[in-house]
């Protein structure tokens, strides 16, 4: 764009996402009198919605379409619209958008594809369109979007007709998909209140959309389909404050590496790594489904029913034992607790169902509810009040008893669903109905559904209902007390000085432990030997078996290389050790194309057998920046990964709950009699290291592994660290002389 253009261009305006999701006057640019194409079918669209505010086509060549007058250009019209739908090939947005600019137009939807998502070409032109954006603050929804939709004003810039008003919005970075959530609401007669196609997000932000959102009075509940972010860290700070005021419910494509692929060569967005952004979903408070098919029930659940209170569970009342136990299985995987009965409701059960009925959960009524289905509401009664009982998934052939076995139960079958929606309401509990007749038309289960009792013909689905029900009851309850953020480091500690000066991005093990030093992480004492003389008297001094461990910039994983010797005793066994482990190092150096730097070798004593063998690392990822994690550690971790991860920063309560997650959590408490390792003691070693990742932004990757953890302590045995590269430019080629690291040294 030449300097006269950009001149001519208005004031930054940065509007409020009001004046383009809720817009009182729309410009059609690229109207057409053709029916098939979107110039003319976004007009007849909006007619047949009822849109509230004016409607202006513009089309070079003027005239007339569907009974409206058509301006050549933006600056023809009566007056500055809110909001620019462009309908014209990719190429023509540049100009289209510059003239918005010129008018003062506040924003923009661009439908056309053929930008970031189809090449080099494309991705220029985007960086074009964006370039424009930035300097006018015209705002951009978009390109490559499927529209946008505001049932409350008619706005209907998408295509779908008959969309219910309602409560549940959608952002979709897919239109396929935003399309088929849109048709399951509209089939199931559940209202919506927005959508936005954010496509290319190349502007407007998922988190942005999210604040206007949790500031609309129509919205109770976002659904998203993501398949990556262009600010994910913004996105998880703004879901955080957000998420206990809007429930967000996530579907996220891209989770394997196949989908990965997909998701670059679809909308060009960068999916990053699934794990992290799982964790960092959870402690945000965002409830991620895995299925298309789950989003939809799950929003009605957040809409309508009410969540499970923290330290309830949930109880599965069934009329075949085999749903019963599907449902629990299914419940099981998700997480979700089945709730313990009371003695007195159990009494009670069985006082209604008889000896031969389960009273226990599931609650079976082992084909009472054949004769009348009344039998479930009345178990329900006597359900409900036990404090244990969280919330309820009913599951068989409710809704099909008249059908399954005789019209006459049809007025019996009513009676119950009423009964049921007004004793979990009075209760203030949820409610989910699994029916094998969810799909058949059944007055029944229709009246249930329209008084916001979510019905299914899938089990799983159904428990997916009701975990999200329990999930959302305890991250509104169970907030945990913020992180205390780290210290502010003051000068740049000697060891990252040296490194820097050497040219390297490995701290050696003596270095990263002085940083771990520095915030009072235990470690298991070690003293640096240069020479074998200083490796015997080490030895001696220790009366006791060590390990020795090579010290060298170039070797991260000591014992691939040879370089670990455990068990050594006496000094002539410590000299040979100390031998072997050199020649062994320098052999692997040279065999990976890297020139021998060894520096010596860390004496340390043996360790006892601990409880386990845990992993503590933190990672800057390209989207959430740190991340921690922690879990099963030793030699095998990359075997069995087994580990839970949290964003930085986190508290206390966050340790010990991802300590719970791990599948090593058995063996941590105590497993077949075993003592149990200390896990207060194991989060202080976890928190000191978030800490000293925390001070050093310069570090990359801190690992310490293995941790010991035993029933009265925890310590570090390993550490290792990786700082952020520098350019070349910065890299001093001529090592310094070694600097302090903490560590007693001997030559």
């Amino acid at each position: 764009m030449s300097d006269e253009s950009r001149d001519s261009l208005v004031h930054r305006i940065q509007p409020s996402l009001d004046l383009i999701l809720n817009p009182q006057a729309v410009a059609i640019v690229g109207a057409s009198r053709d029916p098939k194409k979107r110039g003319y079918q976004a007009i007849k669209t909006l007619f047949a919605a009822g849109f509230t505010g004016k409607l202006f086509p513009v089309n070079p060549n003027g005239g007339e379409i569907l009974g409206l007058p058509v301006a050549t250009s933006l600056a023809e019209l009566p007056t500055t619209p809110d909001l620019a739908f462009v309908c014209t090939p990719a190429e023509s947005v540049p100009s289209v958008l510059e003239e918005c600019a010129r008018r003062g137009v506040p924003g923009a939807v661009v439908s056309a594809v053929g930008f970031r998502e189809s090449g080099e070409e494309g991705l220029a032109l985007e960086r074009r369109i964006l370039e424009i954006v930035q300097q006018t603050g015209l705002r951009l929804v978009g390109p490559n979007t499927s529209g946008v939709l505001n049932t409350a004003i008619g706005l209907n810039l998408v295509g779908v007709p008959d969309v219910p008003r309602g409560h549940i919005a959608l952002l979709s970075q897919s239109g396929n998909v935003g399309l088929e959530i849109l048709n399951e609401c509209i089939r199931d007669s559940l209202g919506v209140s927005h959508y936005v196609g954010v496509g290319n997000e190349s502007d407007i932000s998922f988190h942005e959309y999210l604040e206007y959102l949790a500031d609309d009075g129509n919205t109770r509940v976002a659904l998203m389909y993501v398949e990556g972010f262009r600010d994910g860290r913004r996105f998880i700070e703004v879901a955080k404050e957000l998420s206990e005021k809007l429930p967000i419910v996530l579907l996220k494509g891209g989770r394997s590496v196949r989908g990965v692929a997909a998701a670059r060569s679809h909308t060009g967005a960068i999916a990053g790594s699934y794990p992290v952004l799982r964790a960092a979903l959870r402690q945000s408070g965002i409830i991620e489904v895995q299925r298309s098919d789950e989003l939809v029930p799950v929003a009605q659940m957040l809409v309508n029913q009410p969540v499970m209170r923290a330290g309830s569970g949930a109880v599965i009342l069934t009329d075949g034992g085999g749903h019963g136990t599907l449902a629990a299985d299914a419940l099981a995987e998700l997480g979700v607790e089945l709730a313990d009965l009371l003695p007195g409701t159990i009494e009670r059960l069985h006082g209604l169902l008889g000896r031969a009925a389960n009273g226990c959960n599931p609650v079976d009524v082992a084909g009472a509810a054949d004769r009348d289905p009344r039998i479930l509401a009345q178990a329900l009664e006597i359900l409900a009040p036990d404090p244990n009982v969280g919330g309820v998934l009913l599951v068989g052939l409710f809704g099909g008893y008249s059908h399954r076995f005789s019209g006459e139960l049809a007025p019996a079958e009513d009676e119950a669903a009423h009964e049921m929606a007004r004793i979990m309401a009075e209760a203030g509990k949820p409610l989910v109905m699994h029916s094998l007749y969810a799909n058949a038309p059944n007055e029944t289960l229709g009246w249930l559904r329209q008084h916001g009792v979510p019905v299914t013909s899938s089990i799983e689905i159904g428990a997916r209902c009701m975990r999200a029900a329990y999930s959302r009851g305890r991250f509104l309850e169970s907030r945990p007390l913020p992180p205390a953020p780290p210290p502010p480091r003051r000068t740049e500690p000697p060891a990252i000085t040296l490194a820097r000066r050497e040219g390297r991005s490995t701290l050696m093990e003596p270095e990263a432990r002085a940083l771990l030093c520095e915030q009072g992480v235990p470690l298991v004492p070690a003293t640096l030997a240069r020479t074998a003389d200083a490796v015997a008297r080490a030895v001696r001094q220790a009366g006791e078996p060590v390990a020795l461990k090579i010290v060298s910039p170039s070797i991260s994983h000591k014992s691939d290389a040879g370089g670990v010797a455990l068990g050594i005793q006496g000094e002539d066994e410590a000299r040979r050790a100390f031998s072997c482990v050199l020649d062994s190092a320098a052999q692997y150096a040279v065999s990976g194309g890297s020139v021998p730097d060894i520096r010596g070798v860390l004496v340390t004593p043996m360790l006892t057998q601990p409880v386990a063998e845990i992993i503590v690392g933190v990672k800057r990822d390209a989207q959430f920046g740190p991340v921690l994690t922690v879990g099963a550690g030793g030699i095998a971790v990359e075997l069995f990964r087994d580990t839970a991860h949290r964003r930085l920063p986190i508290s206390r309560t966050e340790v010990l709950e991802m300590l719970e997650e791990i599948r090593l959590a058995p063996l941590l408490k105590g497993y077949r009699g075993r003592a149990a390792a200390d896990l207060e003691a194991l989060a202080h070693v976890i928190l000191g290291v978030a800490a000293c990742a925390l001070s050093h932004p310069e570090i990359e990757e801190l690992e310490a592994n293995p941790v010991f953890a035993y029933p009265t302590s925890a310590v570090v045995v390993d550490v290792r660290a990786f700082l952020q590269d520098l350019p070349d430019s910065d890299r001093m080629s001529q090592p310094a002389a070694e600097t302090a690291t903490g560590i007693r040294a001997t030559a």
